[in-house]
């Protein structure tokens, strides 16, 4: 029975680590584009996207913020594979201050 357990585990695991790993590669490759993900949201009819292409202090706050409580929480459920860990007030507090209202 333990072994069915695992199996279904990783068999539930696959497809998610699949689409991630496929995210990555499309990325490297170039299949996805990056080049606009930290631009300013502001109208200029002379770039090519019709925005602003100078970077957004506030997206790259919001990505910089967003990364590190990612790994944090990737480490606790490290830590303790059992559960998910809960998240603390701060954390969310932290989330919202970091998202850029625009």
């Amino acid at each position: 029975m333990r072994f069915l357990m695992t199996l279904a585990y990783w068999g539930g695991c696959d497809p998610v680590w699949r689409l991630v790993l496929r995210c990555v590669v499309e990325a490297v490759d170039g299949a996805i584009s990056l080049s606009y993900l930290l631009d300013g949201d502001f109208r200029d009819p002379d770039s090519p996207t019709g925005f602003s292409t100078t970077a957004s202090p506030g997206r790259t706050q919001a990505l910089m913020v967003t990364l590190l409580v990612a790994g944090y929480y990737l480490l606790q459920v490290i830590h303790n594979p059992k559960e998910l860990p809960p998240l603390s007030l701060w954390l969310v507090g932290v989330l919202g201050e970091a998202t850029p209202f625009t």
